[in-house]
């Protein structure tokens, strides 16, 4: 039977038969709590794949302590060696699910210890030690040990860590070299834990889990080595350096939980690194009573933080230069400096914004394809070489790369750097791939080949796009789809560039006509599309185009309805693609023009 004051003392402990988990909540008065694998449990059992993910619920009543699996739970609970789906306890009472053994006591200390149920040793009782936090600028005031071989490693460590190829590695170096630069640890471990969640009230001492840790001793050292996840969850989750002292005569459990180490400090770094620590543990003196006075420790803390304060500066720079390297493959560098700060993260996230999308479709592949079919090998150079054209020039004029399907490329523009000039960039790409193409020799990987592209401007989304397991550096909206359309009709007009009328507004703002010409070819309603779309050719002003006035006044005339007198402005033009097409439709409807005509020829394919 329980009393009011025997309620509001009680705890919930949970541990691993084989001793490696240990966690403790307190029970309240009439409080409930939730037993599971699932980390929203408010009795979190994650190391027991035997327990299911909310497996039981414990309710703390008026005079009892009532058990209950829940329904979905697998396995049974144990009570006294029994199976049970149901039992009512009472205070230090035991019972077990999968691998997991709980237990209800009137107080935060430990059931169990090592000699009596194989349960391991509760971690720690601070309440009985010496416990001291410092704040960075608390340590400024504390000065470095004059130790030569401490001020040599600061000078060796941006060496030191270049060498280490992973963060593991950098781990196991950074645990040596300060076990053999503080002459008093015994102990040292560089750890990598999960993320931790805010303490819950009432659970000041909650237990950080290491992911990676990496461990260095002293080779008189043979006791086992456990650094107190408490004592890193403490640190982590404060962000300050703390320190416990254990009087050397008091019963209170050491920090570490391993044999003759007497204190214990725990060095959390920051930034990138937030959920590393630096844990340094040892004998210590003798002096006043206390294994180590917390004074003669603070020397060696001030030189963990600034070892730790570089490592973590050291991470986060080459973590930058990780992402430079990932993304050279689609932005241009300019771009990527915009990127490289500290909330790269953020700045690669999908955005609404005026974007240029540029099509880029290599012709001629079939036919070489099918010259080639015997050196798959030299076919497949070749498309690279094709594909590497386009790739240099949409990086070069700073766009970045959506995508590749087969011997095409999708280029933008507009994210997260907006051009000054709006569709201009794409328009450069788009005239230098042209001409690389165009001016292609013989007997090189591009012979043979030739290219449609298409430049679509609107709103459009842009940025990381995809699923929560694969992700992509995309761009979303119908400009998309028009520029796809757009690379499209280049076959049927027999040009290499379309634009449309948007891009066109830029190129005519922004280019002198000795650098390109953007001259307008039809109003077309695309394949499925009932929207009339004015569409232009964008041409190299180097082309040295004449009669561009009159092709565009015949146009007009199409659009308007008098296709005799467009006619009579397109028969003394040089024969190209674009004439050609608007005769070959004139004459398509005998010349003239549809009842319903509304200015726009409609297209019978993509």
């Amino acid at each position: 039977m329980l009393d009011r004051e025997q309620r509001t003392m009680m705890w919930l402990h949970a541990g691993s038969c084989c001793g490696n988990y240990q966690s403790r909540i307190p029970l309240s008065a009439f409080s409930a709590v939730t037993i599971g694998r699932r980390p929203d449990n408010e009795c979190a059992v994650t190391w027991d794949p035997e327990v299911s993910r909310q497996h039981a619920r414990l309710e703390v009543r008026d005079y009892n302590i009532e058990l209950a699996c829940l329904q979905h739970a697998r396995n049974p609970l144990y009570v006294e060696g029994s199976p049970t789906r149901e039992a009512t306890l009472s205070t230090n009472s035991t019972f077990q699910i999968g691998k997991t053994v709980f237990c209800v006591t009137e107080g935060k200390s430990s059931p169990w210890s090592q000699s009596q149920s194989g349960m391991p040793a509760d971690e720690e009782e601070v309440d009985s030690a010496d416990q001291f936090a410092y704040d960075s600028a608390e340590l400024r005031k504390v000065s470095l040990s004059d130790s030569a071989d401490q001020m040599q490693v600061l000078c060796d460590l941006p060496e030191i860590a270049a060498a280490a190829g992973s963060d593991i590695e950098l781990a196991a170096t950074l645990a040596d070299t300060l076990l053999h630069s503080i002459p008093q640890a015994i102990a040292v471990a560089a750890i990598e834990c999960e993320s931790l969640p805010d303490a819950p009230a009432g659970q000041e001492e909650w237990a950080a889990i290491p992911l990676n840790m990496r461990v260095a001793t002293k080779e008189f050292y043979t006791g086992r080595f456990r650094p107190s996840r408490r004592l890193m969850a403490q640190a982590l989750q404060s962000g300050k350096s703390v320190v416990y002292c254990w009087d050397k005569n008091s019963n209170a459990p050491q920090a570490t939980i391993s044999d003759s180490l007497n204190w214990a400090f725990c060095v959390p770094l920051s930034g990138a690194s937030r959920n590393w620590c630096l844990y340094v543990s040892g004998e210590g003196g003798t002096a006043g009573g206390l294994v180590i006075d917390e004074q003669e420790l603070k020397a060696d803390l001030k030189f963990t933080q600034v070892l730790g304060r570089f490592i973590a500066s050291f991470r986060h720079v080459r973590q930058l230069q990780e992402q430079k390297t990932r993304l050279s493959s689609f932005f241009s560098p300019k771009v990527i400096e915009s990127l490289t700060g500290d909330a790269v993260e953020n700045a690669l996230s999908a955005t609404e914004s005026e974007v240029t999308v540029l099509f880029c479709d290599v012709r001629g592949f079939s036919r070489k394809s099918e010259e080639y079919s015997e050196r798959l090998p030299y076919l497949l150079e070749c498309v690279r070489a094709a594909l590497g054209v386009m790739t240099q020039q949409i990086l070069r004029h700073e766009g970045a790369i959506a995508d590749f399907q087969g011997d095409a490329a999708l280029g933008f523009w507009g994210w997260p750097l907006a051009p000054e000039q709006g569709a201009v960039p794409a328009c450069l790409a788009a005239l230098a791939i042209q001409t690389a193409f165009s001016q292609a020799s013989s007997n090189t990987l591009l012979e043979g080949f030739s290219v449609g592209l298409g430049i679509a401007h609107g709103r459009a989304i842009a940025g990381q796009i995809g699923t929560a397991d694969q992700a992509k550096i995309g761009v979303f909206g119908p400009v998309v789809n028009q520029g796809a359309r757009l690379e499209s009709m280049t076959r049927q007009f027999d040009v290499s560039i379309i634009i449309d009328e948007a891009t066109m507004k830029d190129v005519r703002r922004h280019l002198p006509e000795s650098v390109a010409i953007a001259r307008k070819l039809a109003h077309v309603r695309p394949k499925g599309m009932k929207t009339i779309v004015p569409v232009y050719e964008l041409v190299s002003g180097a082309a040295g185009y004449t009669a561009t006035d009159q092709f565009e006044s015949a146009v007009a005339h199409v659009v308007s309805g008098d296709w005799d007198k467009a006619l009579e402005l397109l028969d003394p033009l040089p024969n190209d693609g674009p004439r050609d097409f608007l005769i070959r439709r004139i004459h398509d409807h005998g010349c003239v023009p549809p009842v319903d005509w509304d200015g726009a020829f409609s297209l019978s394919q993509k």
